[in-house]
C-alpha cells in the first residue's frame, strides 16, 4: 500500500514539475513570478497567424526568447506592440513603422 501511494505521490509531483519547467501560454499566465511586459516586432504582412515571433523591447534591445504564436487580425499591417506574459499574449496592436524602436 505504502509503494502505490508513493508512486502516486512521484506521478503527481512529476507532472507539477513538468507543468513549472516547461513554459507555454497557459502557465505563463498564472505564473505570479512574471509581469506584463509590451513588446514590439515585425510580422509578415498577408496573414493573421504569426509563428515563431523574435520581438523587441522598448530600447530595441531583442528579447531572449520568440513568442510562438500571435494572433492578428488585419493582414496589410506589419508593425506590432504585444502585451504580454512571455508565452501568453494578452493583446496586440498595430502600431506605425515611426513608433517601432530602433534595434541596437
Amino acid at each position: 500500500m505504502k509503494k502505490l501511494f508513493y508512486s502516486i505521490i512521484g506521478i503527481i509531483a512529476l507532472a507539477i514539475a513538468a507543468l513549472v519547467v516547461i513554459p507555454n501560454q497557459y502557465t505563463d499566465y498564472f505564473n505570479p513570478h512574471i509581469k506584463m511586459e509590451t513588446d514590439y516586432a515585425k510580422v509578415p504582412k498577408n496573414t493573421q497567424k504569426y509563428y515563431n515571433v523574435q520581438a523587441v523591447d522598448r530600447n530595441g534591445k531583442k528579447l531572449p526568447y520568440k513568442i510562438m504564436y500571435v494572433g492578428g487580425y488585419d493582414p496589410s499591417q506589419e508593425y506590432i506592440a504585444i502585451h504580454h506574459k512571455r508565452q501568453y499574449v494578452k493583446l496586440i496592436e498595430y502600431i506605425p513603422k515611426n513608433k517601432m524602436p530602433k534595434n541596437n
